[in-house]
């Protein structure tokens, strides 16, 4: 049977969407984001880990170490439930 597809672009466009997640300078830029958008929004007790930049790279995501509640246990106010 003739498949009506075009397998090496899907299987570069995969790849280079799986080359790209293994970016974790990408990682750092969505968790500052993903933080910034969680203070727009009010919501002060969700948050990621704050990332430091000079020890992370390409290969290598470094955070600092957060001590809190898990959100599903948090009585937070302003954790959307």
């Amino acid at each position: 049977k003739e498949i009506n597809t075009d397998l090496v672009g899907l299987v570069d466009a995969w790849g280079e969407g799986f080359i790209n997640e293994l970016d974790y300078r990408d990682e750092a830029k969505a968790t500052k984001e993903f933080s910034e958008a969680m203070k727009k929004r009010s919501l002060g007790s969700v948050f990621a880990p704050e990332v430091i930049d000079e020890l992370s790279s390409t290969h290598v995501l470094t955070t600092k170490w957060v001590d809190g509640v898990r959100l599903a246990d948090s009585d937070a106010d302003d954790v959307p439930r």
